[in-house]
């Protein structure tokens, strides 16, 4: 053990060094005064007790203490004279020209924290004013200043540091264990500049003539490519901030990483934000808790940035009825009716997108171990779907073995329902114990609604979350929201799975129902939006589990006699 220890104190020396002498680079030389300079990006650093404590979460979690335990022992050489109840940061600074990146460490001993450097590289030289410089192959400039080490690769950026450098982290330390926080703003204009026409450049460089796409065609898409690139400057003068962030939260049991950011008021994007910032759904009936996925995203879009994106979509309209034209593939009526799918398809959505406003439910329900899919979603004219359907249907319906449509099979809540039923006469028992005898998929069209579903009982299913979705009109929801339950797809794999059963069965035992999901919510909070992508203890659980049960049967294998 001390052995290992002594050549992991050596290597992660070595790392500890490179991430200092990598957080404090200076990107060019800085002339202003601090007065003037303006935070480009902080990074955030949790205490190290709440590290160590998290990881021993985790570790615990997915039944491996051990390692938990073993991160602290190993961590703690690198971590000695460093104040273990506060944060860790980096700070990028600008004038308006150029950058200037500082590190900070909280300190309880300034000797100790530098001791592994001095073991490796030797003792630190005193350059005045509480500044040393260490004896690296790149110097690394060190001032302790109150109870914080300051660190830089410049000697004149340890001139004028602050008394209370965790102020500038401002909540990061508490709501992360990892952060970064950028200002967009705050960047000098002349990179601005060279930030967005590098990006044009690349992609000027990346765009190809397609061999059938016109001089003219070609010119459009080029210029829409580019008006998208150049919406990418509004990052600069309507985003204030923007912070990605990684925590353990033993308290909500998981851990997430977050996407967010903070728009300027009065901005395009703080108009879109209030827009979207009290929606509601007309497909509350087609998520349902405990179902194997769920997933519902509603949105509302000012009307020039709709129109924007329908022209987009139109585009692609001209391209695939292009692309089934030269392909040869298909020839005559078949032809036509590829092409008026492709077109009705297309003009859906761009008709839809013209509206200004999505809004869909959908799921996966595996309840008592039988599938069924279900599907809801604002469009902006149903019968436009039912063409582009029967067109579909007439390309199809020669094929050998393609099942009859019932057409307008029966009419429930206005809504129009065609149903196929699919044959199962030479399905897998497996198939048929999920999707059922008599499985069927189903188009529901309303004037301004599509419904399909698919799998066992479907149509009692679709009536249902059709039924739901009416006693639930109006109900508030975010963005989205896109959740997958782990514990029903394990207990399907289990129950038809025979070549893992140990793993399987160690993973559904270590699930907790309703803490066994992954999910992935967006929500706007006034002028803030947030992605949130969680993974719920169960999960990680049910990994570790899984995991080590699998490892114990492969090590029972080796070691079992050959006879």
């Amino acid at each position: 053990m001390n052995t290992l220890i002594q050549k992991s104190r050596l290597v992660l020396g070595r790392l500890v060094l490179a991430s200092m002498m990598l957080v404090a680079m200076p990107l060019a030389m800085l002339q202003a005064q601090e007065a003037e300079m303006k935070p480009v990006a902080v990074i955030s650093i949790s205490p190290v007790k709440k590290i160590l404590a998290d990881t021993q979460y985790l570790a615990d979690a997915a039944n491996q203490s051990d390692f938990g335990r073993m991160a602290a022992i190993m961590s703690a050489p690198f971590t000695q004279g460093i104040d273990k109840t506060r944060p860790i940061g980096v700070v990028v600074m600008t004038d308006g020209q150029e950058f200037a990146p500082t590190a900070f460490i909280p300190v309880t001993d300034m000797d100790s924290l530098l001791l592994i450097i001095k073991e490796q590289f030797g003792p630190p030289q005193d350059m005045g004013n509480d500044v040393k410089m260490l004896p690296t192959p790149m110097p690394v400039f060190v001032k302790k200043s109150g109870d914080w080490a300051f660190v830089a690769m410049d000697m004149d950026k340890l001139s004028n540091v602050p008394a209370d450098p965790a102020a500038l982290l401002k909540t990061l330390p508490t709501e992360y264990d990892f952060a970064i926080q950028a200002y967009p703003g705050n960047v000098p204009e002349i990179y601005q500049n060279v930030i967005v026409s590098q990006m044009k450049a690349g992609v000027e460089l990346s765009l190809e003539q397609e061999p059938d796409e016109t001089d003219e065609e070609f010119a459009a898409r080029k210029e829409q490519i580019n008006a998208q690139l150049s919406e990418i400057s509004r990052i600069f003068t309507e985003v204030s901030d923007l912070t990605i962030g990684w925590n353990v939260d033993a308290s909500q049991q998981g851990t997430y990483l977050d996407v967010k950011y903070t728009v300027v008021e009065g901005s395009q994007f703080a108009e879109q934000l209030a827009m979207n910032a009290d929606l509601t759904t007309e497909f509350s009936g087609f998520t349902k808790k405990g179902a194997a996925f769920n997933a519902q995203a509603t949105s509302k879009t000012p009307e020039e940035q709709a129109e924007k994106l329908a022209t987009q979509i139109n585009d692609i309209r001209d391209q695939a009825i292009r692309q089934l034209e030269t392909e040869g593939k298909l020839q005559g009526d078949e032809l036509e009716s590829a092409k008026k799918v492709v077109d009705l398809m297309i003009d859906t959505v761009v008709q839809t997108v013209r509206t200004g406003s999505m809004d869909t439910g959908m799921m996966v329900d595996l309840d008592g171990g039988q599938a069924v899919a279900l599907i809801g979603m604002h469009v902006a004219d149903g019968s436009r779907v039912e063409d582009g359907f029967k067109e579909l249907v007439k390309l199809l319906e020669s094929e050998p073995d393609f099942p009859a449509v019932k057409w307008d099979a029966e009419t429930y809540q206005a809504i129009r329902m065609h149903v196929m039923e699919i044959p199962t006469d030479d399905a897998p028992p497996q198939a048929k114990e999920i999707l059922g005898d008599k499985p069927a998929f189903i188009l529901g069209v309303g004037e301004k609604s599509v419904y399909f579903a698919f799998g066992s009982d479907s149509m009692t299913r679709l009536k249902k979350a059709i039924d739901d979705s009416i006693a639930g009109t109006d109900t508030k929801v975010n963005l989205g929201k896109v959740s997958i339950a782990l514990l029903p797809i394990l207990k399907l794999a289990q129950k038809y799975d025979d070549k893992n059963p140990a793993a399987i069965n160690a993973a559904v035992e270590a699930l907790t129902a309703g803490n066994d999901q992954i999910l992935v919510t967006s929500e706007v909070n006034g002028l803030e939006t947030q992605a949130r992508f969680l993974i719920q203890e169960g999960v990680i659980k049910a990994i570790g589990a899984g995991a080590a049960a699998q490892n114990a049967n492969e090590f029972d294998a080796k070691e079992a006699p050959a006879f």
